[in-house]
């Protein structure tokens, strides 16, 4: 009854989103997406996977690891009287308390504690870690044999334990990194962050922030059919000895059946290839009608016939009578015995741990074996396809939970072993066992997690002894926008890139839930990927769905092999067969329904497959979901009083609803709220069942922000979203003061644009949960640049190819200009601190002393440099010397300046002692810089011009930035006329000022609106040239535009020397720009002199300016003379050229060589190879 009570809400319902108009429903979609940034920010997916590794994670490692059994070391010299004592350690439940750190000072409650918050590990190049505690039971116990009464117990005789000691209490066990803003953290509880725009999700290892990148990985929890090299099934799990794998092999010729057939072989237990129908009978089925029943394929086909027979014939050559209840058994039995490694329980106890794990019961177990068969043959037939592993259906995305839990069971193995061999030693009669500190070592859990995260080499997603790079990044901070979109990085890993085949394609799939613009380009293009506006990263369900699967009309999978199931969908929850269900259509629905009130959890995902009969449940983490909205019932905003509603609001009334990758199959979706009001011949609006919030969520943050993005060609985006935009200078945080890094720039004057786009509206307004209950208006800035009057036109050819005409007045008015601070670090070790006793003449410390390498003028007593000081390059910053004279002073190198902004002191816990010096330097704009607008055209300033010299309007504007038109034709850039066109409407005091990809305004309104304001239509202006006053012949297209200053400066890269510091061993000029080296003059450039015939010049180049040197030869035997000291007749001592080998110094010549071909010469010498030269004058 109540599906027919359904169908009448259907019914009435059907009209009613017509009842609305659609500038009603766009306003809605736009509340709702500030709503959903509110409720869930932009790096949610990385908070909630870690909160949820603190909460259930942890503790699922320390259960997976059981009783821990101590056997003694059986070494008969130390036997004593007694028995062999064993041990057993036992895991309880696992606290970990907010980071914290011991004053070293006693007080009344034992050790003082201070809160250790993330801006002192920032500060102190500490780890913000917190304490891990586990209880723990321990026993000591003796064994021995006792008899008993068979008839009473069954049993002749049995172990008895006797407990000698029982140890019980917490241990710390390890520090683990606490993920800032996380629940661990006291960022979490704290009224103001520490920085305006940091919304957390990343980890501080040894004052270095570090962040995770989200890993794609094929998911594990489902039967994958695959059709290379040959036909096979896979039941795939991270442990080996899990993993089934059906498939087809190809047999030699048998005489019955004619030519090679094909057969059916199972590997399963880490046992090599079995014909299935064996593993089928010790499964317990017992006839060969039920194999083919379990099987349920098509029996009319006569190729599916074939192998069957052919497999049956193929068991029963490999086992005789199998059919017989314990033959298949003991087949097994034989097989396990000669493996390499045998297991130690028996076959069926095998069968039922790792045979199919999550599915209880032997009959079960050969129903979903018969299920993977049948894929099997499908597939073999061309029923089903082979599944697609680029298909984000089938990906999951690895994110701190599942890292870290994977990395903490390794190293928990580490300590463990390491526990088991010092407990082992201290079992024999004569030792005494202790308290459990003594064995079990905490450091190993807490260096072990540090170095992972510092070298970002990381455990292997399933090769249990390997590790793998690039899942732990450093977190960049040029501009908050490079900081978010770092965070929100997804990695895909390919054996090497000539491999990677189809994976670097977008897929339909990735369609709302992974941009399709936003990827480097070069070796990583598209396998590095950014989640798209909207994305959600699911995190595991563990409430029972069991309970609501049956009320929606599930029947539980029988205990047998004899019912017949054909004709009934089968319901899969998480890749397992829990049951089967007759109307899989209401089943869904009505599981949908329940949802959709609360009664099911947000993110379970289910899909109906009705091709194959399958129903498929997914409630496990690493699925990107995105919220859609339910036109069925969009009617329901009416109920939400005021107006005023909150994501949840709209979550719990089923008016939004979470879809994931797969369930999106089954969803029919508007891009946008103006289809459903489309009606015509080809578009019937009554099929949608769901619409999205905009059009532009579909793209990456970095993406959605770009105006008018639809515009342009996708190279130029890719390129503003991927370089541009995270190199640009901005304001990157609101605490400069508490933090000390290496490099950060800042723009003095940072503007808003004049557009607005629908992702940045949205999350302006909509802050992250960590900004709602503390700082009204701050909020991450994602546009970093300044709206500047743009002129397209020639201006006396200084800006061709991409160069830009600048404004010298707008500079000097402050336009552009930026602060770039550099910090400089050295440490010491601290006197009590240190571990070993170093000589009092070897210890370095701070101070001031007369250096020889550099100029000491602004250091004060203490070495560091008084702040305000102006340091020039070759100047100490940082004194530091030993007691025995000898320096160690931080020195600046070649072209690094700048004024001290501050010092800090400070001292980590490994006792050290270090200081930071903080350098300013202001920089205006100068030749060489490079800008950028936000749509991919990036040119260097090419020439400063004074105001009066510019072109003006009749209004008296002049621009600030001339570019030249041919930057447009071939890039195929029109966005950014648009963005000038409207920018000027806007400026004009226009109220239109969307500029949202896919749905920005019309051109014809961006015309319009500009005409109202008395301006051309096109943009175009009448100019006056500044130098002679004259109207200017043609129009001028001119407008405002965002441009953005990028962090490569000319100051940075520029690179100069005439005579300067030479290599010892080469003599030829060094390399590096910091060391004021030379310029690699190589091979390709010695070609184009040679081509040229420019041999002179070339002889100045190679010889002259690098390395000329002068040795001697004797013109007799042609070999090198060195130049010795040697006795005379007459008792002198006389130095000069010697021939070694003709013992004179007749015809002994000097000659001008390179000084590396001497040192060739030396070196071959050296190894029994003598060089001859050939001498002539010149």
């Amino acid at each position: 009854m109540e599906d027919l009570d359904d169908d009448d809400d259907d019914m009435m319902d059907a009209p009613s989103v017509r009842d609305f108009d659609q500038p009603f429903l766009k306003n809605f979609c736009k509340r709702a997406s500030t709503s959903f940034f509110k409720h869930y920010g932009l790096i949610s997916h990385q908070i909630n996977s870690y909160n949820d590794f603190i909460k259930v994670g942890i503790q699922n490692v320390f259960d997976s690891i059981g009783e821990i059994i101590v056997e003694p070391g059986y070494d008969p010299s130390k036997k004593g009287d007694n028995e062999w004592r064993y041990a057993s350690v036992k895991f309880g439940k696992v606290t970990l308390e907010r980071p914290r750190f011991s004053t070293g000072k006693k007080g009344e409650n034992g050790e003082e504690f201070l809160n250790f918050l993330p801006r002192h590990a920032r500060l102190q190049n500490m780890t913000y870690s917190s304490r891990m505690r586990v209880q723990f039971t321990l026993q000591v116990y003796t064994q021995e044999l006792v008899r008993s009464d068979k008839f009473k117990t069954g049993k002749e005789k049995y172990l008895d334990k006797k407990i000698l000691h029982t140890e019980e209490g917490e241990v710390l066990i390890g520090r683990i990194p606490v993920m800032v803003n996380s629940d661990s953290c006291w960022m979490s509880l704290a009224d103001k962050d520490d920085c305006d725009y940091d919304q957390g999700g990343y980890f501080i290892i040894k004052g270095a922030e570090k962040t995770f990148i989200a890993q794609e990985q094929v998911g594990l929890n489902r039967v994958w059919l695959a059709n290379s090299p040959n036909w096979r099934v896979m039941y795939r799990s991270v442990h080996k000895r899990k993993r089934v794998y059906v498939k087809l092999t190809d047999t030699p010729k048998i005489e019955e059946i004619g030519e090679g057939a094909q057969v059916i072989t199972v590997y399963t237990l880490s046992l090599e290839d079995i014909p299935i129908w064996i593993l089928f009978f010790a499964l317990g089925v017992t006839s060969d009608k039920e194999v083919v029943d379990l099987i349920d394929a098509d029996i009319t086909d006569g190729n599916i016939v074939n192998i069957l027979l052919a497999t049956i014939h193929e068991s029963d050559k490999a086992c005789d009578e199998f059919r017989k209840p314990p033959n298949s058994l003991k087949y097994f039995e034989n097989l396990f015995k000669k493996s390499r490694f045998p297991p130690t329980e028996s076959v069926k106890e095998c069968f039922e741990n790792y045979l199919f794990p999550n599915i209880i019961g032997f009959k079960r177990k050969a129903r979903y074996l018969g299920y993977m068969v049948k894929c099997l043959l499908e597939g073999y037939s061309g029923k089903r396809k082979a599944d697609n592993r680029d298909d984000f259906k089938n990906k999951r995305l690895e994110l701190a939970g599942e890292l870290l839990e994977r990395e903490l069971r390794i190293h928990l193995r580490h300590a463990e072993k390491r526990m088991v061999k010092s407990l082992q030693r201290d079992l024999y009669p004569d030792r005494h066992v202790g308290e459990i500190q003594r064995y079990l070592d905490s450091s190993i859990i807490t260096n072990g997690l540090s170095r992972a995260f510092s070298t970002g080499a990381w455990s292997h997603a399933y090769k249990s002894m390997e590790r793998t790079s690039g899942v732990v990044a450093m977190l960049r901070r040029a501009n908050p926008l490079q900081m978010v979109s770092d965070m929100r990085r997804t990695r895909q890993q390919v054996l090497y890139a000539g491999k990677a085949g189809d994976a670097r394609y977008p897929h339909p799939s990735h369609w709302g839930k992974i941009c399709f613009l936003s990827t480097p380009d070069g070796e990583n293009c598209g396998l590095i990927k950014n989640l798209a506006g909207t994305a959600l990263v699911s995190t595991p369900v563990r409430e029972g769905l069991f309970e609501v699967l049956v009320a929606c009309g599930l029947e539980k999978l029988v205990e047998d092999t004899s019912t017949s199931l054909s004709g009934m969908d089968k319901v899969f929850v998480d890749g397992d067969w829990v049951g089967t269900c007759r109307n899989a259509g209401s089943f869904v629905t009505e599981f949908r329904r329940r949802r959709r009130k609360k009664e099911v959890p947000l993110q379970v995902e289910i899909k109906r497959d009705t091709k194959h009969g399958e129903v498929r449940v997914f409630r496990d983490a690493g699925r990107i979901l995105r919220p859609l909205i339910v036109i069925k019932n969009l009617p329901k905003i009416r109920l939400l009083k005021g107006g005023k509603y909150s994501f949840q609001d709209l979550l719990d009334n089923g008016i939004i609803e979470l879809i994931g990758p797969e369930e999106e199959e089954d969803c029919c979706t508007a891009w946008d709220i103006k289809y459903l009001f489309l009606e015509n011949d080809q578009h019937a609006p009554t099929k949608y069942t769901h619409c999205e919030l905009d059009m532009s969520f579909m793209l990456g943050l970095s993406c959605g922000i770009i105006p008018f993005a639809n515009h342009d060609h996708a190279k130029r985006v890719l390129f503003q979203s991927q370089k541009h935009s995270q190199q640009a200078v901005g304001y990157s945080c609101t605490n400069p003061d508490i933090r000390v890094d290496t490099l950060s720039h800042q723009l003095f004057y940072p503007q808003r644009p004049l557009f607005k786009t629908v992702l940045s509206d949205c999350l302006e307004k909509g802050q992250s949960p960590g900004q709602t209950r503390k700082d009204t208006i701050a909020r991450p800035e994602f546009f970093n640049g300044q709206c500047a009057i743009v002129a397209v036109n020639v201006h006396l050819g200084y800006n061709q190819e991409d160069s830009l005409v600048m404004n010298r007045s707008s500079l000097d008015r402050g336009m552009f200009r930026s602060e770039h601070i550099r910090s400089y670090k050295a440490e010491v070790d601290n006197k009590d601190g240190a571990k070993k006793k170093v000589k009092s003449d070897e210890a370095v410390n701070f101070g001031k002393i007369q250096s020889k390498i550099g100029r000491v003028d602004s250091l004060d007593d203490d070495g560091f440099p008084f702040i305000g000081a102006n340091l020039q390059s070759g100047d100490i910053v940082i004194g530091k010397f030993s007691e025995a004279g000898s320096d160690h002073s931080v020195k600046l190198k070649h072209t690094e300046r700048g004024m001290v902004q501050k010092v800090v002191l400070s001292a980590n816990d490994e006792g050290k002692n270090f200081a930071v010096v903080s350098l300013r330097q202001v920089r205006s704009p100068c030749l060489g810089d490079k800008f950028s607008s936000m749509h991919g055209q990036k040119g260097v300033l090419g020439y400063l011009e004074s105001q009066e010299n510019f072109p003006f309007t009749l209004q008296g504007i002049v621009p600030d930035i001339v570019i030249n038109p041919h930057a447009f034709p071939s890039r195929q850039t029109p966005g950014q006329m648009l963005e000038s066109a409207l920018g000027k409407g806007i400026a004009l005091g226009g109220s239109q000022k969307n500029a949202t990809p896919f749905s920005s305004l019309s051109i014809d309104s961006i015309t319009d609106q500009l005409h109202r304001a008395g301006f051309s239509r096109w943009g175009n202006e009448r100019l006056y040239d500044g130098r002679t006053g004259e109207i200017v012949k043609s129009l001028v297209f001119m407008g405002p535009t965002f441009y953005q200053r990028l962090v490569h400066m000319s100051e940075d890269k520029v690179k100069f020397r005439n005579t300067g510091p030479v290599h010892p061993l080469t003599r030829q000029p060094v390399a590096d720009r910091k060391r004021f080296g030379g310029i690699k003059f190589g091979e390709m450039e010695r070609d184009c002199l040679i081509a040229h015939g420019a041999s002179a010049n070339l002889h100045e180049r190679l010889f002259t300016l690098s390395d000329s040197s002068e040795m001697h030869v004797c013109r007799k035997c042609k070999r090198m003379a060195g130049v010795i000291q040697r006795s005379v007749p007459g008792g002198q001592k006389i130095r000069g050229p010697y021939c070694r080998v003709c013992d004179s110094v007749e015809d002994v010549v000097k000659v001008s060589v390179p000084y590396g071909a001497k040192l060739l010469t030396q070196e071959l010498f050296s190894m029994g190879i003598s060089l001859k030269f050939d001498t002539e004058l010149c």
